[in-house]
């Protein structure tokens, strides 16, 4: 079984790159589009603790930051208590007033598990970075009341 190849989708957003990365990074917006719960130090090796309800909560590194333009974190997921270690890129740009979104998700390795796990990821950052544009462009969180967030 092959591979599977990164992941990488790309949003056009109304909120200026400063607002999109404040979204990214700020334990007080990420829970408006994305998570019930954040605990986030936005510096270079500063550690970010993201909850989805009472069910899933994920524990990483920033790898790079570059505000507003650069966030990469450390990417920890676990399926059935192993753990799958991949990488998620944020590259913003200025874009007229708004902002061009680039999330580059790598790191996958081959395997049914990895598969499955790039396939979720995959529709996760579809899910919820069309929120998040929602959430910015229109005040409208999308999220449906049963998503364990």
């Amino acid at each position: 079984m092959a591979k599977p190849p990164p992941i990488r989708q790309t949003y056009i957003l109304l909120a200026p790159p400063a607002r999109v990365f404040a979204a990214l990074t700020d334990p007080k917006v990420l829970p408006k589009w994305f998570v019930s719960k954040a605990t986030v130090t936005p510096r270079k090796g500063g550690s970010f603790r993201l909850s989805w309800g009472k069910t899933y909560t994920m524990r990483g590194k920033v790898l790079e930051i570059q505000v507003p333009r650069t966030l990469r974190l450390s990417w920890n997921d676990r399926i059935d208590g192993k753990a799958f270690a991949t990488e998620a890129r944020f590259d913003l740009a200025k874009h007229g007033r708004g902002t061009k979104l680039t999330v580059t998700h790598r790191g996958f390795k081959s395997g049914k598990k990895w598969v499955a796990l790039h396939g979720g990821v995959a529709s996760g950052w579809a899910y919820y970075l069309q929120n998040l544009r929602s959430v910015l462009d229109h005040g409208t969180d999308l999220r449906s009341p049963s998503d364990a967030f």
